[in-house]
Order: C-alpha cells, then sequence, then structure tokens
C-alpha cells in the first residue's frame, strides 16, 4: 500500500513538471506571435534593461498586450512571464 502510495505522488508530481514545461513552451509562442512585433528580443537583455523584478516583468507584460494586439487570458500571460523570466530574466 505504502508503494502505492509514493507511486501516485511521484507521478502526480511529473506530471506537475510536465505542465509547468508545456507552460513556457505556450509563453514561447505567444511571445513570439506579438511580442516580436514591437521589438526583438535584445529589449531583454540590455544592459540597461528596467525590469528587476518578477512583479515588474508581469506589469509590463499586461501592459504591452493592448500594443501588441494580444487578447490573452490571465493563464496565458503568465505562461508569457514564465517564459521570459526562464529565458533571460531569471528571477527568484
Amino acid at each position: 500500500m505504502r508503494i502505492l502510495k509514493i507511486s501516485s505522488a511521484l507521478c502526480a508530481l511529473s506530471l506537475c513538471s510536465l505542465t509547468v514545461q508545456a507552460d513556457v513552451w505556450q509563453g514561447k509562442a505567444l511571445e513570439e506571435q506579438s511580442c516580436s512585433k514591437c521589438h526583438d528580443h535584445s529589449v531583454y537583455t540590455r544592459p540597461d534593461r528596467r525590469i528587476n523584478s518578477l512583479a515588474a516583468l508581469t506589469q509590463q507584460v499586461s501592459r504591452c498586450k493592448k500594443p501588441a494586439g494580444a487578447e490573452w487570458d490571465k493563464d496565458e500571460t503568465a505562461d508569457v512571464v514564465e517564459y521570459l523570466n526562464k529565458e533571460f530574466y531569471r528571477f527568484k
């Protein structure tokens, strides 16, 4: 019985990891589709970038949605933030 519980827990954890990975890929696709209309990736890596926290990144992505023509819901916005953070910013 104990082995079954441990196996179930490990399966649940691995499914959570897959979900997080899928969100990053979704965020990448959304970013490529919308954000690149206004700028390239150099805006994320420039030395004088203004984004200095995960909260600031979330706010900036939310502000940029309308000019980019992106009609993302809350989850899609979070996917883009997660992608940008993992790929460029690396805030904790």
